[in-house]
């Protein structure tokens, strides 16, 4: 909440008494400078301001050449300390010289203090590389502080140091074009979105792009393609903290620090007659690892997806035997149409009065007639099946109603609709490849999913491919929005509708590893850096490439790669523990091996926010 301003042009957004500058220049022993920070926001943006406290009373008495006068002295007691010492506070006389007033976007990185060495304390780090007096937070407040300035910046933590923030303003019109480009969102509701990201709901998708404000990417400045390359060094900083050298670390790679890239080979999709012989008399499936295995290198035969996807997609129990998944059909059938009826009773006169309803209603009706119309199933006027694509769609918003529609799920639900054909399994494979395969976070407001994805891809791509990082950084596109559509939606849109069959139901076995759709993106890029450099490509130049790609991937080429990415990770022994931890891997666990093969349970990652 905006606290009372002393001017109509300055806004208080946020205030913290309490803070201090802690300085050596008094011979008794420490000096502290008491004062209070805030953020506040002027015609040309968001400021960071820390003022000392001022006694008005002492101010006549400062002698012209002194810049502070000492008026009182206090003793206080250090956290975890039982010895109580005794420190100056010194009181300004006049406009200190340790006052001070920036803009935020002229932040590069905030260092803060490590947990359990008492008081927190804040440096601000300028991009002309000045670092101002450490800020110590006596009354707390600086998560507070983070928090605020995360509404009017992009702050992440630095990979290689967790008491490092890196500090980014907000490229909405960099975000803007590429959902334009990629034809995620239409111009109109864009627009509204960036007049006022935070408030606007865009009865839909606004809740996929409010990412923008938390989105994790490293600094992008124009400099030389070869600095980029350097990404994470161990090039000192010195900080001084109460006359206390500490020092800072950026990792610098200038090539990949991974072993060589294995071969790997594909089998050919699964067949009914392998799929038999994993059946019991009873119907239970039997050796279900050595199963996904099998549908982790070849996929499917197209004729088993109706049976197989609902046990990939957690819609039948693997352990389940045929009569038990026909009782259970019939539950999930009853179920389906009783939540059905739930909109389809709505009256006219009580959808005046419920706008979440009439919003959800309207995008889906939208977006289901421009929803793969090419393809067979869809094609054609008055296609009854675009009828059922709708009302498993408003049926979902009765499901959820929390969430309710977003768009990108009819680009989810339609390959299953294909396969199924009957409305009320192809709802409850949506369910589960949503719920169970966590793509529901990508469509929450709070925007967890999409944020942390951003963010972890971005740091996979330092270790997997630095040299492209360097050259996307030196064309200002670390932040990886070309990506978004493919994270979004599974590159439902990048490949043709049997391709991404396929690739769904190899993704859907968790093999090899968590979060495998990153190692997906690692390996198209990888098939297009030679041509992004070769040809020059900026921004721009790569979002028209990236969307042009659409239905011309070789889907076996990028599984085979993606998977070769993986094996160069398990093998690497310093892979950073934050990295381990998004594919999976633990210090006794090495993945998929040879013979057969551990799988951890696909899911999306979710990291701390930075200011917690």
């Amino acid at each position: 909440m905006a606290l009372a301003s002393e001017s109509s042009e300055t806004q208080v957004l946020f205030e913290q008494g309490g803070v201090f500058i802690h300085t050596t220049q008094d011979e008794a022993g420490d000096v502290l400078l008491g004062g209070k920070i805030q953020v506040t926001r002027k015609s040309d943006g968001a400021y960071v301001e820390w003022n000392p406290i001022r006694d008005m009373e002492n101010s006549q008495m400062v002698k012209p050449d002194t810049d502070w006068t000492v008026v009182n002295t206090v003793s206080y007691q250090r956290e975890n300390s039982q010895t109580t010492e005794s420190v100056t506070v010194a009181q300004p006389s006049r406009r200190s010289r340790y006052a001070m007033s920036f803009p935020l976007v002229d932040t590069k990185k905030i260092r803060r203090s490590k947990p359990g060495l008492g008081w927190s304390y804040l440096m601000f780090i300028l991009k002309d590389s000045v670092s101002l007096p450490p800020l110590h937070f006596h009354e707390g407040g600086s998560p507070a502080l983070i928090r605020e300035l995360n509404k009017h910046v992009t702050i992440s933590t630095c990979l290689t140091d967790s008491c490092l923030l890196i500090v980014l303003p907000h490229n909405t019109d960099a975000l803007s074009q590429s959902f334009t480009e990629l034809k995620i969102m239409g111009e109109t509701s864009a627009n509204k979105f960036f007049k006022d990201p935070y408030t606007i709901t865009l009865g839909g998708f606004s809740k996929v792009t409010n990412f923008l404000r938390d989105a994790v990417m490293t600094p992008a400045a124009n400099r030389p393609i070869d600095e980029y390359a350097e990404l994470m060094s161990d090039l000192p900083s010195i900080f001084s903290v109460n006359s206390q050298a500490e020092q800072s670390y950026e990792m610098v790679v200038t090539e990949s620090p991974l072993g060589p890239r294995p071969d790997v080979e594909r089998r050919s999709p699964l067949t009914e007659a392998e799929w038999a012989s994993h059946l019991d008399k009873e119907g239970r499936v039997t050796d279900v690892a050595e199963l996904q295995r099998k549908i982790f290198r070849g996929g499917l035969v197209p004729s088993l997806r109706r049976e197989v996807w609902k046990f990939l997609l957690k819609y039948y129990p693997w352990n389940s035997t045929s009569k038990e998944r026909t009782a259970l059909r019939k539950l999930k059938e009853d179920e389906y149409f009783c939540m059905k009826a739930q909109w389809k009773t709505v009256t006219p006169q009580q959808e005046k009065r419920f706008s979440k309803h009439r919003d959800n209603k309207c995008i889906i009706e939208k977006d289901v007639i421009r929803t793969d119309r090419t393809h067979p199933f869809y094609m054609g006027e008055h296609n009854p099946h675009i009828e059922v694509l709708h009302d498993i769609l408003m049926t979902y918003c009765q499901y959820n109603m929390d969430l309710g529609y977003v768009q990108g799920m009819s680009d989810l639900l339609a390959p299953i609709l294909v396969v199924m054909e009957r409305e009320v399994d192809a709802f409850w494979c949506l369910v589960g490849f949503l719920d169970d395969h966590g793509l529901v976070m990508n469509f929450d407001m709070e925007q967890e999913g999409m944020r942390n994805q951003l963010m972890q891809l971005n740091n996979m791509m330092q270790i997997v491919d630095p040299k492209l990082y360097g050259y996307l950084q030196s064309k200002e596109c670390s932040n990886l929005y070309f990506c978004f559509r493919w994270l979004l939606i599974w590159f439902k849109r990048e490949f043709t509708m049997d391709n991404i069959s396929r690739i769904w139901e190899i993704m859907w076995t968790g093999l090899p590893c968590k979060n495998f759709h990153f190692l997906m993106c690692l390996a198209i890029l990888d098939g297009e850096r030679d041509l992004l450099e070769k040809e020059n490509f900026d921004f721009s130049d790569i979002l028209k490439h990236v969307n042009e790609l659409s239905c011309s991937i070789d889907a076996d080429k990028i599984l085979q790669t993606a998977e070769a990415i993986y094996l160069q990770l398990v093998d690497y022994p310093e892979l950073p523990d934050t990295i381990r931890e998004v594919i999976g891997l633990s210090s006794e666990e090495n993945g998929l091996t040879e013979n057969g093969s551990h799988a951890s349970e696909s899911s999306i990652e979710v990291l701390a926010d930075p200011s917690e």
